[in-house]
């Protein structure tokens, strides 16, 4: 998915300029390089990358789990980790914040290129499922609300508490799709 555009955020100046120069020998659009991960909120906002390589040890405000975890919950932007640290405690707190990847430092263009396509493709599915999971579960409320407005004089009582009920069960699965 060349052209696709790649938010860099990692701390260590050299090692993100290694970063764009291979995301770019790839083809990908790199709009910018942050150092912290409120640099990186703001990014987003400004340039809505389709991806985020984020360092997990960042030296300012917020480190890279507590950034993919805001990153995740606001922009629902797939995050993939770039770190040197493999120990138990970091990669349980990662996994926390669902990553698309975490990826090693150092790590060859090839293992990144790799895991960036797989995040890219893994992300466009879960939005195109997304998408048409609310179309449909629009379509069951939007339903199931003419029926209710049409009330007793069209339907009867137990009619209209199955159609309640479904409308009831559609709002909880949309509801949940929106938090993943």
């Amino acid at each position: 998915m060349a052209n696709s555009r790649i938010l860099v955020v990692e701390d260590e100046k050299i090692v993100a300029i290694d970063i764009k120069n291979m995301l770019k020998s790839l083809g990908y659009n790199v709009p910018a390089i942050v150092s912290s991960g409120s640099e990186a909120m703001k990014k987003i906002e400004e340039t809505k990358p389709d991806l985020v390589l984020m360092d997990i040890k960042l030296n300012e405000d917020m480190d890279g789990v507590e950034a993919a975890d805001k990153i995740r919950s606001r922009f629902q932007i797939p995050v993939v980790y770039l770190t040197a640290y493999a120990d138990e405690d970091t990669i349980q707190r990662a996994k926390t914040t669902s990553p698309y990847g975490y990826i090693l430092k150092p790590f060859e263009e090839k293992e990144l290129s790799t895991i960036i396509e797989i995040a890219l493709h893994k992300s466009n599915i879960e939005r195109e499922l997304r998408e048409e999971t609310e179309n449909a579960l629009a379509t069951i409320i939007g339903g199931a609300e003419l029926i209710l407005d049409e009330g007793p004089q069209r339907h009867d009582q137990q009619t209209l508490r199955r159609v309640e009920l479904i409308r009831k069960a559609a709002l909880i699965i949309k509801e949940t799709i929106e938090k993943l």
